[in-house]
């Protein structure tokens, strides 16, 4: 495993990560073998959420990282009432402690070294983020050690050009962005990623297989089709040639979809990508992709003139 630098927090993060957001809850045993092999890998960053399945994430976590002081872990408070892009707005400085002191008592740690508002998907929000007393919050949690460094994630299916992110990460009031990079949704390669290592902002890749469901993520030519198809349907890439050639992704090989999209991501300036691995084999797989130059240049140019056009993100 390679270890990059995690912006100004100067911490040493793998380049891949653990996203633990499923499995928790239906294979608890798994689940815990899958972060144990990951660490055995040494993958020292693991991105969880309160929300995510209902709370166990964390508390099967806090139970699977229990001798293991020594991995990083990022968790996050989302500050509205669902998932969905159109969700309102919920946040307040009291929730936000709350959820955080809930976030410790489940992962069993007297601190939480990565804390993020979670999904923030309209620059309203982010700005009534900022100003109805979450932000300071978060400051205050980190003033009183209970987190290491504070940051944000977004919603990609809502802002698919990062609006959000341009806006925060100039601020200087984050240390770290969870933020969307793939190859069928590249915008954050040349708007939001320049400005991270400007600023020297930590970058946690998320989503680099677009969704990664069997009916349209970057897991198999066919969801990966089916993915370009949904595109073409919604107008983001033409209804002809090369996008509606079954072949289309043939240049790719001898690299599979998924080896492929982790090359892509890995090629780019950023600090980890974080992956979702349910099974410690799927882990042995992820792992053949850590070599560079991960993805050879023509590769990732054609990747760029075919998808780089697109400017939101489909499931």
């Amino acid at each position: 495993m390679r270890y990059r630098r995690l912006g100004r927090t100067d911490l040493e993060v793998s380049e891949l990560s653990y996203g633990a957001a499923r499995g928790a809850t239906g294979t608890p045993k798994q689940f815990i073998a899958t972060v144990h092999a990951c660490i055995d890998a040494g993958i020292n960053l693991v991105d969880t959420a309160t929300g995510y399945d209902d709370g166990d994430s964390e508390r099967v976590l806090g139970e699977a990282l229990q001798g293991h002081d020594d991995v990083i872990v990022e968790t996050k408070y989302r500050p509205y009432d669902g998932w969905a892009p159109e969700a309102a707005y919920t946040g307040s400085p009291q929730a936000l402690i709350a959820s955080a002191e809930e976030s410790l008592r489940r992962l069993r740690r007297d601190r939480l070294d990565i804390f993020l508002g979670h999904g923030i998907r309209t620059l309203e929000s982010y700005e009534r983020f900022m100003s109805d007393g979450c932000y300071d919050a978060m400051v205050k949690l980190r003033e009183q050690g209970k987190v290491c460094f504070i940051g944000l994630s977004e919603l990609s299916e809502g802002d698919g050009t990062h609006e959000i992110l341009q806006r925060a990460v100039p601020s200087g009031a984050f240390d770290v962005v969870m933020l969307t990079v793939n190859f069928l949704l590249q915008t954050a390669i040349d708007s939001v990623l320049p400005l991270c290592k400007r600023h020297d902002v930590g970058t946690v890749v998320m989503m680099p297989l677009n969704q990664a469901s069997p009916q349209s993520g970057l897991v198999s030519v066919p969801a990966a089709l089916e993915c370009v198809r949904r595109h073409v349907a919604q107008g983001n890439l033409p209804d002809a040639p090369p996008y509606t050639d079954p072949h289309l992704f043939d240049f790719l090989q001898p690299h599979s979809i998924p080896a492929a999209g982790l090359r892509f991501v890995l090629a780019q300036r950023v600090s980890t990508c974080c992956v979702g691995m349910r099974t410690p084999e799927r882990l042995a797989e992820n792992l053949q992709v850590v070599d560079p130059p991960y993805l050879d240049a023509a590769r990732q140019t054609r990747l760029r003139e075919l998808f780089g056009s697109v400017r939101s993100q489909v499931r």
